[in-house]
């Protein structure tokens, strides 16, 4: 299995953090967590990071052509959210025999850096293509009725109506 075309990270990423679990620094079908499981994982991460992304408006997955540094980025914080999972899915006695919390240093790492990248996406600290403006679906107060009915307003004036204003003709 590969990723899907909604990801960023690669299995070759995850093995850059976390290659020392794998011998060889290889995952494969009959390594533990298999390539595919990997591959599913990123594909997991991806989609938290697209669903956050699009909340705020951006284009989803964002693209090398338009954002390479918002790519490049995105592509370390999958790998990084990746490496979170897998190491969290394995035993860390299995990691280091005789040592309780071995892995769970750089778990807590790299999981540091992927909550901190979705809190970055939820404050609009990221550069990227937008589907909608920042401020489009911003409005105060209600616009429909419970029923989907637009509201009339509260206040009509005209554009050119001030209180205390006397028109040239009267």
């Amino acid at each position: 299995m590969a990723t899907s075309t909604n990801s960023y990270g690669t299995s070759t990423g995850v093995v850059r953090l976390i290659g020392d679990i794998f011998v060889s620094r290889a995952i494969t079908t009959t390594t533990v967590p298999t390539t595919a499981q990997v591959d599913l994982t990123i594909d997991q991460i991806a989609s938290e990071l697209n669903r956050e992304l699009a909340a705020v408006g951006f284009q989803v997955p964002v693209s090398t052509g338009t954002d390479p540094l918002t790519h490049a980025w995105l592509e370390s914080i999958n790998d990084m959210g990746a490496a979170a999972l897998t190491l969290g899915s394995i035993p860390m006695t299995a990691i280091a025999p005789g040592s309780e919390d071995a892995g769970s240093n750089r778990m807590e790492m790299f999981q540091s850096f992927f909550n901190s990248a979705l809190t970055s996406i939820r404050e609009n600290r990221v550069v990227a293509a937008r589907v909608r403006g920042r401020f489009q679906a911003t409005f105060a107060g209600s616009q429909q009725d419970t029923d989907g009915n637009r509201k009339l307003p509260i206040f009509k004036r005209g554009a050119d109506s001030f209180p205390g204003t006397k028109s040239l003709t009267e």
